[in-house]
Formats: C-alpha cells, sequence, structure tokens
C-alpha cells in the first residue's frame, strides 16, 4: 500500500472507530433511557417489531449501497467520471420504487403481520408508523455507496451520527404523551422517532451528495452519460448480496418470533416471555456487543492489504497478516469476555439498574471471542474472495437457529435460548475459522494466544473485583491483564512494535514489511 493510500485509510478507519465509539455509546445510553420508559416488556415487543422491519429494510435497500460504490469506484477509476452522477440517480430511482412498494405492503398488511406473524396486535401501529421511512432509507443508502467510492467516510459517519440525535430528540418529545396510552402507543413512539430520524438523515445525505458531485466533473448530457451494460453490472453486483441478505434475515426475524413463542410454550407468561426476550436481545446484547467497535475497524485496517497480498500471489505475506490479526483478536476478546463474567451483575446494576440484565450479560459473555473472531474471520475471507463460502457458511448457520429455536426452547425456555446462541457461535466462526486456515495457511499458537490471555485475565479480574468501584476494578483488571500478559512473554516487544506500527506511528516500519 503507497504512503498516500495508507495515510487516507488509517485516517478514515481513526474517524470510523472514532464515530462508531460515539454513535454506539450514545445508543447504549438510549436503550437504558427506553427500558426505564417503556420497561423490559416494551423492550420485548419493539424487539419483535424490529425483527420485521429488519427485513423489509433488507429487501428494500440490500445490494444497493455496495452496487453503487463498486459503480461509481469505476467510474472514476476508468476515467469516466461523467457517469458517476447518472449511476447514482439511476440507482436513487430504482431504490425508491422497490421501497415505496415494500413500504406500500408493509402498511397495508401491519394488522396481518402483527396479528397473524407475530402474534401481538400492539405491533401493528409502530409497523404502521415505520413503513413510510423505507424510501428515505434506501434514498439513503445510495448516497452512503456514493460516499464510500469517494473515500469521504466522515460525511457518512456524520449522517448515522445525526439520525440517532434526531431519533432520541424525537422520542423524548413524543414518549411522555403516548406511552401513557399504552405499550403500543409507547412502541409507535419509537416508531416515529425511527422514521423522522430515516428523513432527516437522507435531506442531509442529499445536501452533502449535491455539494461533493459537483466536485467530479461538469454535468453531461443524458447520452454522453449512458452506460449501456449498467443494467447488467448492478444486477451482477447486487443481486447476489440482495438475495443472501434477505434470505438471512427471513431466517434471523423467523427466529426471533419464535423465541417468545417457545417462552411462552416452556409456561412463562406472555408478559414475562417478552419481557425475558427483550432483556436478552434489547438491553443484553448491545452491552455485549458494544466493544466491538474497536477489533471492527482494527480489522476493516487490515483486510484490504490482505486483498493486495491476494491479488499479488504473495502467500507469506497473506499468513503473515492472518497470523498477526487472529493473535490480536483473540488477545483483545478474551479480556474482553472475562471482565463481562466477572462484572456482569455489577455492570447490569450499573447501567440498568437490573441485575436480571447483568445475569444475562453473564451467561452469554463465553461466545464474544467467538461472535467477535467470526466477524473478523469473515471479513478476512472477503478480502480473500471467498465469500461465497462466507455466505453459505451464515445461510447454514440461521438455518440451525431456526431449527434449535424451535426445537429446544420450548422444553428448556431460557436455558434454550441460551443453547443456540452458543451452537451457533461455535458453527459459524467454526466453519468460517476452518477454512481461512485452510485458504490463509494458518496455524493458531493457543498456548500464547488463549491460554495465557485466559489465565492473566481472569487472575486480574477476580483479584481487583474485590474493589467497590466498578469502573475502576474494570480498568485495573484490564491493566493487570496487559501487565501479566507482558511478564508471560504473552505480548512481546515485537507484538507492541508491530501495533505501534499499524496505528502509524512515526519512525515505525510500514505495515507490510511487518505483518
Amino acid at each position: 500500500m503507497k504512503a498516500l493510500q495508507k495515510k487516507r485509510f488509517l485516517i478514515n478507519a481513526g474517524l470510523l472507530t472514532a464515530t462508531g465509539l460515539i454513535t454506539r455509546t450514545i445508543g447504549v445510553l438510549f436503550r437504558v433511557y427506553i427500558s426505564n420508559r417503556i420497561g423490559a416488556q416494551g423492550v420485548g415487543i419493539y424487539q419483535l417489531i424490529l425483527t420485521v422491519y429488519f427485513f423489509a429494510t433488507t429487501f428494500a435497500t440490500s445490494g444497493i449501497t455496495l452496487a453503487v460504490t463498486r459503480l461509481v469506484t469505476d467510474s472514476i477509476a476508468t476515467g469516466k467520471s461523467y457517469a458517476v452522477k447518472s449511476i447514482t440517480g439511476k440507482f436513487q430511482a430504482a431504490g425508491l420504487f422497490v421501497s415505496s412498494l415494500v413500504a406500500l405492503a408493509l402498511f397495508i398488511f401491519s394488522d396481518d403481520i402483527g396479528v397473524g406473524f407475530l402474534n401481538d396486535t400492539r405491533t401493528a401501529l409502530a409497523i404502521r408508523v415505520l413503513a413510510p421511512s423505507l424510501p428515505f432509507m434506501a434514498v439513503s443508502a445510495c448516497y452512503r455507496g456514493y460516499f464510500y467510492a469517494r473515500r469521504t467516510v466522515m460525511k457518512t459517519a456524520s449522517e448515522q451520527l445525526i439520525e440517532q440525535i434526531i431519533e432520541i430528540a424525537v422520542f423524548m418529545a413524543v414518549s411522555t404523551p403516548m406511552i401513557s396510552q399504552g405499550l403500543d402507543y409507547a412502541c409507535a413512539a419509537l416508531a416515529l422517532a425511527t422514521t423522522l430520524s430515516e428523513v432527516v438523515s437522507s435531506l442531509y445525505s442529499y445536501i452533502l451528495y449535491r455539494l461533493d458531485v459537483k466536485k467530479i466533473a461538469p454535468s453531461q448530457s443524458l447520452s454522453s452519460a449512458r452506460m449501456p451494460k449498467l443494467l447488467s453490472q448492478a444486477l451482477y453486483i447486487a443481486l447476489p448480496v440482495t438475495g443472501s441478505s434477505c434470505l438471512r434475515s427471513g431466517l434471523s426475524m423467523i427466529e426471533n418470533v419464535l423465541i417468545p413463542i417457545g417462552l411462552r410454550k416452556y409456561g412463562s407468561a406472555s408478559s414475562q416471555a417478552l419481557a425475558d426476550y427483550g432483556m436478552i436481545t434489547g438491553m443484553a446484547m448491545p452491552i455485549i456487543t458494544f466493544p466491538a467497535v474497536f477489533i471492527a475497524s482494527f480489522a476493516m485496517l487490515i483486510i484490504p492489504e490482505m486483498s493486495e497480498a491476494k491479488a499479488s500471489l504473495s502467500e507469506k505475506s497473506i499468513s503473515r497478516m492472518g497470523t498477526r490479526l487472529l493473535q490480536v483478536t483473540f488477545m483483545f476478546t478474551i479480556p474482553v469476555a472475562a471482565v463481562f463474567i466477572v462484572y456482569s451483575k455489577r455492570l447490569g446494576e450499573l447501567i440498568y439498574g437490573n441485575e436480571q440484565v447483568g445475569f444475562f450479560i453473564g451467561v452469554i459473555a463465553p461466545i464474544i471471542p467467538l461472535t467477535y473472531l467470526d466477524s473478523v474471520v469473515d471479513g478476512m475471507l472477503k478480502g480473500l474472495n471467498e465469500q461465497v463460502h462466507y455466505l453459505t457458511y451464515n445461510i447454514i448457520d440461521s438455518v440451525v437457529r431456526v431449527i434449535l429455536t424451535f426445537t429446544l426452547i420450548p422444553g428448556l425456555g431460557i436455558k434454550g435460548v441460551v443453547a443456540v446462541m452458543f451452537v451457533s457461535a461455535i458453527l459459524n466462526s467454526g466453519l468460517s475459522l476452518l477454512r481461512l486456515l485452510k485458504v490463509a495457511k494458518l496455524k493458531i499458537n493457543f498456548t500464547d494466544w488463549i491460554l495465557k490471555p485466559v489465565l492473566c485475565i481472569f487472575t486480574s479480574a477476580v483479584l481487583f473485583s474485590l474493589i467497590s468501584s466498578t469502573v475502576i476494578s474494570i480498568v485495573l483488571s484490564l491493566t493487570g491483564y496487559c501487565i501479566l500478559m507482558r511478564l508471560t512473554n504473552g505480548l512481546t516487544s515485537s507484538d507492541i512494535s508491530w501495533l505501534q506500527s499499524v496505528l502509524g506511528h512515526t519512525g515505525q516500519k510500514p505495515i507490510k514489511r511487518e505483518l
């Protein structure tokens, strides 16, 4: 990677990490606020609504961002910048058409979906309120693809931040009068906040797009901007992504609908089943996935270099990069999981004022190394042009989750929910990791990457858990972990030098030489 490209990529990765950290922090705080306002049962109902909404958004917008990014990038790279505006406009029109049809269907059949599919009449109103957001979301997805192609990630990051701020502001403004009318109106208040935030973010993206596209090339006539193969190129790029995304999203929707049904069959009351479902999916999981923002940005930093090594047929570079990335992933995720396990109840009390949520955090935390690893490995597989295997493994995982949800939860209750999570994490990450080890010719150092981190973090965490302050205890636990890793040579001077070079410190060797 050239110095200028490396610098730009480092800056973009840093910006995405910072904004991702901000948005996730705001998101967690908003979750806490929501749970305090509408309770765990209300959160559970809204999570059910979101399963349908996410499927609709996948169907309406999936593939648009990738297709626009690829085609705009190719146009600029091949000297056809005059076609950029035409490409973006055509995808915007196509996205509006498809998303409007999906939105209309969602609105018309909201009662049927709420009663016949979700088995809860309180969901129908929120589904109707969410439906109009889909066309605006499609427009934003189109512009997001354009901004990715232009390498202006700050525009996308700022759009997501503004969207979140608007969502919070609207909910806080309308929640008090609507919540008093029942949980259906409470969920509708959240839906209204989501819809209005999508409207504002799409308008914001449109303004940024109009200002930026003028910098590329003067406007051309329609005939000069016409690209005869645009339709076939778009279908080739977007259809596989859309098809696989819709299939997995549909299976995920079925799984999430089956969970509260299975809990009721187990013997839980309807309200308790929804409350447990809400605590796991809407309260515990956002905390579990919060630290992933750090490893995700790090993985994104390395993947393009792996693609470059793949193109240059450099097997040694691929092996070195893959080895380093796996090492860092294990050394990061294991202490994160240990902190959540040791301090789970205290975190539940600190964040939500609810030890039951903390209990779920502690129970689910052991799968953190697997789930985080899976996202990193999947990204590396994409970089190695192994996306077919990646999609296949995800679909297999989704099918297995649906089958296990249907069979285990009615007999095991909450234990069944946890069992499904563990089986899924082992299956998906295991298949992906085995494929990566094969194609990249990697080996895992069990002692230094897994055993030493486990022993060091649990020794430190248990020792400092005696301190009453949760925040201070966690900080000292992680500090002690780093010290113990250095003392046991689990973290070497070479490892530290490599991390500094990746982060772009001056005086270090280029990333490619160290990887």
